[in-house]
C-alpha cells in the first residue's frame, strides 16, 4: 500500500465530515477495501480515536486548536495502529508523515509524528 492510497482516505473522511448526509464514492483503487475499513472505523470508534489523540497529545498543547484536516490524519493513523495488526506500526507511521506532508510543512509533520510515536507505545 502506498501513501496516496492514505491519501485518498483522509480525502474521504474529510468529504464525509464536510458533508454528513452527501454520499462518498471511494472509486477505484487497489486499496478499497483497507479505504473502506478505515473509513468505517473512524466514525464507529470517533470517541476512542479522539481520546487516544488527546492522550497523546503535549501538554502544550489542545485538541481543540488543531486543524481539522490534521486531526483526520492523526485519527485515522491511530485507528490503523490500533485495529490493521497486520501492517507494520512504522510503515503506517512513515506513510502518515507522507500524506502529512502533502498538506502541511515541518511543523505539523513534526507534530504527527511524536503524537504517533507516543500512540504507538501506548497501544503496543
Amino acid at each position: 500500500m502506498k501513501s496516496t492510497t492514505r491519501v485518498k482516505l483522509v480525502q474521504k473522511i474529510y468529504e464525509k465530515t464536510n458533508n454528513p448526509d452527501g454520499s462518498i464514492d471511494f472509486g477505484k483503487d487497489p486499496f478499497v477495501r483497507h479505504i473502506k475499513k478505515v473509513f468505517k472505523g473512524y466514525f464507529e470508534k470517533n470517541v476512542e480515536l479522539e481520546q487516544l489523540l488527546n492522550d497523546n497529545l503535549s501538554d502544550k498543547l489542545s485538541i481543540k486548536n488543531l486543524d481539522i484536516l490534521l486531526k483526520i490524519i492523526i485519527k485515522s493513523s491511530i485507528y490503523e495502529l490500533k485495529y490493521c495488526n497486520k501492517i507494520p506500526f512504522k510503515v503506517v507511521i512513515d506513510q502518515y508523515l507522507d500524506v502529512t506532508d502533502k498538506f502541511y510543512g515541518n511543523d505539523q509533520k513534526r507534530l504527527v509524528n511524536g503524537v504517533l510515536d507516543s500512540a504507538a507505545k501506548a497501544i503496543k
